[in-house]
C-alpha cells in the first residue's frame, strides 16, 4: 500500500514548483517525493508512474485523503490500468495518511528556515536530500532503514567516506 499526499503551496521555486508530492510504501516506510508546479490529478498521475511504477512496479493499493484532485479521472484510469485499488480516507483528514504526513513534517523541518527567507527560491533542491536522509535513517518500528527493506542494502552516508 502506498499512502500519497500533496503538500503546499510553498514559495515558487526557480523552476516554478510550488507543491511536493510524496508517497510512502507502508511496510518498508520507503519514501519517494517530487516537486511539481501544480496540484492536479495529472501531476499526481505522472508522479506515480515515474516515481513508483517504473521503479518498483505497479502498486496494489493507493491510499489518498479523498481530495478531488486525487480522485479525478486521470487517477481512476491509472488505477484501472494497473489493476490496483484506490482507497480514500475521510475527506481532508490527514491522520489517515499519517505516515506520509510525518514525512512531510520531517522534510519541512529540514528546510523551514531556508523557505522562510523570501529570496530563497531553490528550496526544491533540498527535497531529494531530505528523501535520502529519511530513507537512510533507521526506523524504530522496523529496526532497519527503509532503503534496506526496499532495495536490500544500507545507503552509505557521504560523511562516512570522509
Amino acid at each position: 500500500m502506498w499512502p500519497l499526499d500533496v503538500a503546499g503551496p510553498f514559495p515558487v521555486t526557480n523552476g516554478g514548483e510550488r507543491y511536493v508530492i510524496a508517497a510512502l510504501e507502508r511496510v518498508t516506510r520507503y519514501v519517494v517525493a517530487r516537486c511539481v508546479m501544480q496540484h492536479t490529478a495529472e501531476s499526481v498521475e505522472t508522479f506515480l508512474v515515474e516515481e513508483v511504477v517504473l521503479k518498483f512496479g505497479a502498486f496494489r493499493e493507493l491510499l489518498t485523503d479523498g481530495a478531488p484532485e486525487l480522485t479525478g479521472n486521470a487517477i481512476k484510469q491509472l488505477v484501472h490500468l494497473f489493476q490496483t485499488r484506490q482507497m480514500n480516507t475521510v475527506l481532508y483528514r490527514p491522520q489517515m495518511v499519517g505516515l506520509v504526513e510525518r514525512f512531510h513534517r520531517s522534510w519541512k523541518d529540514c528546510v523551514a528556515t531556508y523557505i522562510a527567507h523570501e529570496q530563497q527560491n531553490d528550496w526544491n533542491l533540498w527535497i531529494k536530500i531530505a528523501v535520502y536522509a529519511y530513507n537512510s535513517a533507521k526506523h524504530l518500528t522496523v529496526a532497519l532503514t527503509p532503503n534496506e527493506l526496499m532495495v536490500g542494502r544500507r545507503l552509505r552516508s557521504p560523511n562516512k567516506r570522509l
